[in-house]
């Protein structure tokens, strides 16, 4: 009769129990452990999907203080330019930030498949299409308000109201909390702005808007930081 090889004894491996993977079976499930697992994978997710959420928030903030800050500055004589200059800069500063978005936005949903990359592509293009019909409106009420300050107020307020709804909305997609609390600051502001009237608003976006962009990029630096693999607790 044919002798059984000795590692095949008894339905065991090389020399080794199975024992040990039945118990390792019949343990219970470690839901806090398979929440954490979970909770990574989606900000990873989250972070590809959003790029550099505090790069951008970054972005947005220095180009608030460079435009808003140009035109406060020859509003008030603080900075020798000319008003037509000021808006150019506050125009540039605003598209360079709009710009960086889009492309941040669209590198970050590079490799991504299904519902993930539905998401992020049509999150883009919101930002686009939003600015396009931004442009049109200023137009618009360019031709209707005769003002120069308060034509300026409700352009910027539009503007300023378009980035805070694509906040919350973006915050709601991705599950980012701290995106969607920004967009409300945002739409905070946008209300301050309109009304402390036209006299006012540089200031409240100059100091309120510019705030709290860099409060909501160093948040995010920060929690960026603590979700990296190696600096997360294990509790």
């Amino acid at each position: 009769m044919a002798r059984k090889p000795a590692n095949l004894r008894d339905g065991s491996g090389p020399g080794k129990s199975t024992a040990p993977d039945a118990a390792v079976a019949d343990r219970p499930l470690d839901l806090a452990s398979a929440l954490r697992i979970v909770d990574d994978a989606e900000r990873s997710v989250r972070r590809q999907l959003n790029g550099s959420a505090a790069l951008i928030y970054l972005l947005w903030a220095l180009a608030w203080i460079v435009g808003y800050g140009a035109l406060q500055g020859s509003r008030q004589g603080w900075i020798p330019l000319p008003l037509s200059t000021s808006l150019a800069v506050l125009g540039a500063a605003l598209a360079a930030a709009t710009t960086a978005t889009i492309i941040l936005s669209v590198r970050g949903a590079r490799g991504l498949r299904g519902p993930t990359s539905f998401q992020a592509g049509m999150y883009g293009a919101s930002w686009a299409l939003g600015f396009l019909i931004m442009g049109i409106l200023s137009v618009l009420i360019g031709r209707a308000v005769d003002d120069f300050w308060v034509r300026g107020m409700l352009i910027n307020s539009v503007a300023v109201l378009i980035v805070g709804l694509l906040y919350v909305t973006g915050g709601t997609t991705f599950n980012d909390r701290l995106q969607c609390c920004l967009g409300i600051w945002l739409l905070a502001v946008t209300v301050a702005a309109l009304l402390s009237g036209p006299g006012h608003f540089l200031a409240v976006f100059l100091y309120l808007g510019s705030s709290g962009l860099l409060a909501g990029s160093a948040f995010e630096y920060l929690a960026t930081r603590r979700r990296r693999p190696g600096a997360v607790s294990h509790a």
